[in-house]
């Protein structure tokens, strides 16, 4: 999976949870505390949000950070990410983890 691949999926991933959550882009980015652009370029793929904003949106939209990024799991293609990616990745699902165990959630 290349950076443009896992951008648009994290954009559409953004956008369905923002559906589910019957959101608008203007009302999501307010509760993000980020503009409506900034959550219409996330949902198209053509903006990465960094791991600060991933986690503002999840907030708002009452998701783990975990669940707006690319499946992870056996067969995926994460390790083909660029190195930057990986590293952000493996960040925000470290930070997802504890999250978790603080909540008493293991």
């Amino acid at each position: 999976m290349d950076e443009q691949a896992f951008n648009a999926a994290v954009g559409r991933n953004i956008r369905a949870a923002r559906q589910r959550a019957e959101l608008t882009q203007e009302l999501l980015a307010r509760q993000a505390g980020l503009s409506r652009g900034s959550i219409t370029n996330m949902e198209s793929g053509t903006q990465a949000p960094p791991p600060y904003r991933l986690a503002r949106i999840a907030a708002a939209l009452h998701v783990e950070p975990a669940d707006l990024l690319p499946p992870l799991g056996p067969g995926s293609q994460v390790g083909d990410l660029p190195e930057h990616l990986a590293a952000e990745v493996a960040s925000v699902l470290s930070a997802a983890k504890k999250m978790r165990v603080d909540d008493g959630q293991s």
